[in-house]
C-alpha cells in the first residue's frame, strides 16, 4: 500500500507541477495583458466563483473517493454505482442552482464590489455543472486509487485555459479591462468542458458491468450514507472559499475606510492574490498530492479494521519534507522573480510583494498540515467535526480580515494574518480529536532537523540571489541549485531513517 501511496502522490504531484507552471504561465502575460488592476478584478471574481464550486461539488471527490474505496475493501461493489449517479445528479443539479442565482444577482455584485460589467458571472452558469462533473469522475476514479485520469484531466484543463484563456482575453480587452476578464473566464469554460469531455470518454472505455441496487429500501440506506459524508464535508471544504468570497466583497470597501483610494485597494489585493498568492500557493500541490492519494489508502485500511498507522507517518513525513524547502526555497527567489516577470511593477509594490511572499508562507505551511489533519479525519468519518472546526476558524478568519483592513498600519496583510489564525485553530482541534481516534507520530528531533535545514536553505538561497555575481536569471538557478544541496545535505540523516524504515519492514515481510 505505501508504494500506492507514493506512484499515486508521485503522478498527482507531477501533474500538479506542470498545471501550477501552465497556470503560472497563464497568469503571467494575463497580468501583463490587464495590468495589476485588472488582474485584481480578476481574483475578486475568481474569489466568488471558488466558493460557488466548492459549495457545489467541494465535498464530491473526497466523499466519493471514501465511499467507494471502503465498498471496495468491503466487497460491497454494488454499492458504487449507485454512490456515483447520486454525486453526478446532486452536483450538478447545485451548480445550475448556483449558477441561475449568480444570472440574476450578478449586476448587484458587481456594483459591490466597484466593478464595472457582471458579465463574467453570467458564465457561471456553465463552469458550475461543468465542474460538478469533473469533481464526480475524478473522486470515482481515486476512489479506485486510480489518480492517472484526474492527472491527465487537470493538465489538459491547464493547456486548453492558458490556450483560449489568453486568446479570449487579449480579444476581449481591446474593448475594455472587465471585457478582458469575461474573456479570460471565458477561455476556462472551455478548458473545463474539454478535460470533462476527456474524462466522460475514459469512463465509458473502462466502465465495467456492476451489480445495480433494485430494492428502493436499500438504495435510500446507501442515499443517506452518501448524503451524510457528501454534505458535512462539502459545507467544511466550503468554508475557506466562502471566507475568501468574503473577503473579495469587503476588503475594497475595508482599505478605502483606512484610506486609501479604490485604485489603490484593488492593486493591493491584486498584488495579495493575483501576485505573491498565485507563486505561493505553488508549494500546496504537494499537500494536494499526498492528501488526495492518502485518503482512499486509509480509508481502505479503516474498513478492514487497520488504522494504516505506517502509511499515516510516512505521508506526513514527506509531506514535511517536501513542502518546508519549497514554500521558502520560493520566498526566496521571489524578489528577483517579480522584477524578471512584471516590468511595470514598481520597486514599493515589489517590496509589498515579497512581504506579503515572506509572512503568507507561515500561512501555507499551516494550510499544508491542516489539509493533512483534515485528511485523516475523513477517513475516519468525522464529517460533522470536520464541519465544526473549519467553521470556527472561518469565524476567526473573517472576523480578523473584516476587523484589521481598515487600519492602515495593518491593510492587506490582515488576509494573511486571517489564514494563520484559521489554519492553526483547525490543526489544533484536529490533532485533539485524532488523539483519541488513530495513533502516529513524528519524532522531534526529524522536525528540528528539517526546520533547521529549511532555515540555512532560506538564508543561502535568498544571499545568493540577492548578490552581483551573475544575472538575476543565472543567480536564480544557481541559488535554486545550492539551496537544494545544502537541504539535501543537512537532512540527509532524516531520509536515511524514512526509507531504511520502510525497507526493514518490507524486509520482515518477504521473509
Amino acid at each position: 500500500m505505501f508504494s500506492k501511496l507514493k506512484s499515486g502522490a508521485f503522478i498527482l504531484l507531477i501533474s500538479g507541477i506542470i498545471c501550477k507552471l501552465l497556470g503560472a504561465f497563464f497568469r503571467l502575460p494575463l497580468t501583463n495583458m490587464l495590468g495589476i488592476e485588472g488582474i485584481g478584478i480578476f481574483q475578486l471574481v475568481m474569489s466568488l466563483y471558488s466558493c460557488a464550486l466548492v459549495l457545489t461539488s467541494g465535498g464530491v471527490s473526497a466523499s466519493l473517493s471514501k465511499l467507494i474505496s471502503s465498498a471496495r475493501a468491503n466487497e460491497r461493489m454494488e454499492k458504487i454505482s449507485h454512490y456515483f449517479k447520486q454525486a453526478l445528479f446532486t452536483s450538478v443539479g447545485i451548480g445550475l442552482l448556483i449558477g441561475l442565482i449568480f444570472v440574476i444577482f450578478g449586476r448587484y455584485i458587481a456594483l459591490f464590489q466597484n466593478i464595472a460589467s457582471a458579465s463574467s458571472y453570467y458564465l457561471f452558469i456553465l463552469m458550475l455543472p461543468l465542474g460538478a462533473g469533473l469533481a464526480t469522475l475524478r473522486g470515482f476514479f481515486q476512489g479506485y486509487q486510480n489518480m492517472l485520469p484526474t492527472a491527465i484531466s487537470q493538465v489538459v484543463e491547464q493547456v486548453f485555459k492558458f490556450i483560449f484563456g489568453l486568446l479570449f482575453a487579449y480579444y476581449f480587452s481591446k474593448i475594455g479591462l472587465t471585457e478582458g476578464v469575461f474573456g479570460a473566464f471565458l477561455g476556462v469554460t472551455i478548458s473545463e468542458a474539454v478535460s470533462l469531455l476527456y474524462l466522460v470518454i475514459h469512463y465509458s472505455i473502462k466502465r465495467e458491468n456492476r451489480k445495480e441496487v433494485y430494492s428502493r429500501e436499500y438504495a435510500k440506506i446507501l442515499r443517506k450514507e452518501f448524503n451524510s459524508a457528501l454534505f458535512p464535508l462539502t459545507f467544511s471544504a466550503a468554508v475557506l472559499p466562502i471566507v475568501n468570497a468574503f473577503e473579495g466583497l469587503i476588503i475594497i470597501p475595508r482599505l478605502m475606510a483606512g484610506g486609501m483610494t479604490s485604485q489603490i485597494a484593488t492593486k493591493l489585493y491584486g498584488l495579495q492574490a493575483g501576485v505573491a498568492g498565485a507563486l505561493l500557493n505553488f508549494p500546496l500541490i504537494i499537500s494536494i498530492a499526498v492528501t488526495t492519494s492518502l485518503l482512499p489508502n486509509i480509508s481502505y485500511h479503516i474498513s478492514r479494521g487497520d488504522g494504516g498507522k505506517r502509511i499515516i507517518e510516512n505521508g506526513l513525513k514527506i509531506l514535511l519534507y517536501l513542502i518546508l524547502p519549497t514554500t521558502f526555497g520560493i520566498v526566496a527567489i521571489s524578489k528577483p522573480i517579480f522584477a524578471f516577470l512584471y516590468s511595470d511593477m514598481t520597486s514599493s509594490m515589489q517590496t509589498v510583494a515579497f512581504n506579503l511572499m515572506f509572512y503568507g508562507a507561515f500561512s501555507i505551511i499551516f494550510t499544508a498540515i491542516m489539509q493533512f489533519v483534515i485528511m485523516l479525519l475523513q477517513a475516519n468519518g468525522e464529517f460533522n467535526y470536520i464541519l465544526f472546526i473549519t467553521v470556527l476558524g472561518g469565524i476567526v478568519k473573517a472576523g480578523i480580515s473584516f476587523s484589521l483592513a481598515s487600519i492602515s498600519s495593518i491593510n492587506i496583510y490582515a488576509i494573511l494574518l486571517g489564514n494563520i489564525a484559521m489554519t492553526t485553530i483547525v490543526c489544533l482541534l484536529g490533532l485533539y480529536r485524532l488523539k483519541h481516534i488513530v495513533s502516529f507520530s513524528l519524532p522531534t528531533m526529524q522536525i528540528l532537523t528539517l526546520l533547521f535545514g529549511t532555515f540555512l536553505m532560506y538564508v543561502a538561497v535568498y544571499t545568493f540571489v540577492a548578490s552581483s555575481y551573475f544575472s538575476p536569471i543565472v543567480n536564480i538557478i544557481l541559488g535554486v541549485f545550492i539551496g537544494a544541496i545544502i537541504y539535501l545535505v543537512l537532512t540527509i540523516s532524516y531520509l536515511i531513517k524514512l526509507f531504511s524504515k520502510y525497507r526493514s519492514k518490507v524486509f520482515k515481510k518477504a521473509k
